[in-house]
């Protein structure tokens, strides 16, 4: 007996509606590592990422042999969902309960027509370890098929999948596929022992832990004192602005519950957890600029420190800015000739004296022709309100740059200071909402199952 999908009939047209979903999305699917899973024969590739319709296309997509999908009823909601899903071969199981009969009996049946099989990790039904309950599963599945058809072996091939969250730069999906499943040879159904199911799906449970995609320990650890840091100084900061608040956040640590669910995801869904890693490096990058301004601030001296010295500062640095110019234009050439001659380099052989009679001959002799050019222009009248006001914007010039262009730079950073305040703040707190908002989801799950 061989199923639809293992003739290919249905296939093709799907795999055409999968590549094109792929490129309206814009992601590239990459296969890093294949094992033998285009070998022929039965076989179940367990994936340790949760099921989903996206899951199920990209699986659809890079797996070259006939399969079909052990997934929960939930994921084909809607008339084009359940079409792709008739399509596609799969098995529906009740969501948020343990697989029945009926489903099982369906994907033995496959196995046994020398098909193959897809199977997810389900949180909901073993909320505190997804993967011992879809090892112990995929056991009892691969015991039921073999013992039905003696001397058949089944191969377990463990899946890792990468599917980055909107938001982030990564543009591929990644899939890394292990090589199956060492096991004793098959024999007859009654040399199937109990201890060999379970040591079975002791070692499936630690391949499906081993996420080639999670972080490591040490970054992990990482994660979560960061994480740990961040929420302690939000809370510290909101209870600071209370009025007559006393507590301090000193004894604040991440529940069981919060650290639980992050090592979990690390495993089951490492994308999402990259994605808050992301997010959470934005938000300490950003806050690590903000104290380095205000620092810069702190450092300028007690001019910025006052509404009136802010705002003579402010007016000089936008008032004198066309002086400054001014004086730019009269010492433009002087300078020039004065850089040509090297008079501006750090290891000059010339006396100090020397150098500064330079300069000083440099600039009356321009000042000369300067003037002399203004008068054959404009007339003597206009060289003489000319000619003091070239020192005293060549003087001006130099306090500009000395000064007022520095201060300036601060007093720019300290106007940008409540933006950045608020900024962080907001990418705090929406860091929090999307942590609630994942542990809410995980906890209403977990309460679905007890």
């Amino acid at each position: 007996m061989s199923s639809p999908m293992e003739n290919g009939e249905g296939k093709p047209p799907f795999r055409l509606l999968v590549r094109a979903w792929r490129a309206l999305k814009g992601r590239k699917i990459r296969l890093l590592q294949s094992g033998d899973m285009a070998g022929q024969g039965p076989a179940i590739f367990v994936v340790s990422h949760p099921a989903g319709l996206r899951e199920t296309l990209v699986l659809a997509n890079a797996l070259e042999r006939p399969v079909q999908f052990l997934l929960p009823e939930g994921l084909a909601h809607g008339p084009l969902s359940r079409f792709v899903a008739r399509g596609l071969g799969c098995i529906f199981h009740p969501a948020e309960k343990p697989i029945t009969e009926e489903a099982l009996r369906k994907a033995a049946d496959a196995l046994a027509a020398n098909g193959s099989l897809v199977m997810f990790a389900d949180p909901n039904t073993a909320a505190q370890n997804p993967a011992a309950g879809l090892a112990a599963a995929v056991a009892s599945l691969v015991w039921r098929a073999e013992s039905q058809h003696p001397g058949r072996r089944v191969a377990v091939h463990p899946v890792h999948l990468f599917l980055p969250e909107s938001g982030t730069p990564s543009r591929e999906i990644l899939i890394y596929a292990d090589s199956a499943l060492d096991r004793p040879p098959a024999g007859a159904a009654s040399t199937l022992l109990e201890s060999e199911k379970q040591a079975f799906a002791a070692e499936l449970e630690s391949r499906l832990r081993q996420n080639a995609f999670q972080l490591r320990p040490a970054d992990l650890d990482y994660f979560l004192a960061d994480l740990e840091e961040t929420l302690r100084r939000g809370l510290q900061e909101d209870w600071s602005s209370l009025p007559d608040w006393k507590q301090d956040t000193e004894g604040f640590a991440l529940s069981r519950q919060v650290a639980e669910w992050v090592r979990q995801t690390n495993y089951l869904n490492p994308s999402l957890l990259v994605a808050l890693r992301n997010s959470l490096a934005d938000y300490r990058s950003l806050q690590r600029k903000c104290a380095l301004r205000q620092w810069e601030v702190e450092q300028a001296g007690t001019t910025l420190h006052s509404g009136w010295g802010r705002a003579m500062l402010w007016a000089e640095t936008v008032l004198g800015l066309p002086i400054a110019l001014f004086g730019l234009a009269n010492h433009l050439a002087i300078g020039l000739v004065l850089f040509l001659a090297g008079s501006f380099k750090q290891e000059n052989p010339r006396p100090r004296p020397t150098e500064w009679a330079i300069r000083g001959g440099a600039a009356v002799a321009f000042y000369v022709i300067q003037i002399l050019l203004v008068a054959h222009e404009w007339g003597r009248a206009a060289a003489g309100y000319y000619a003091p006001a070239l020192p005293v914007s060549g003087l001006y010039l130099w306090r500009y740059a000395r000064l007022v262009r520095p201060q300036g730079h601060i007093l720019l950073i300290s106007a940008t200071l409540p933006s950045m305040k608020r900024k962080i703040q907001r990418l705090r707190q929406a860091l929090r909402d999307d942590l609630d908002r994942l542990l809410a989801t995980c906890e209403e799950k977990a309460s679905a199952t007890r």
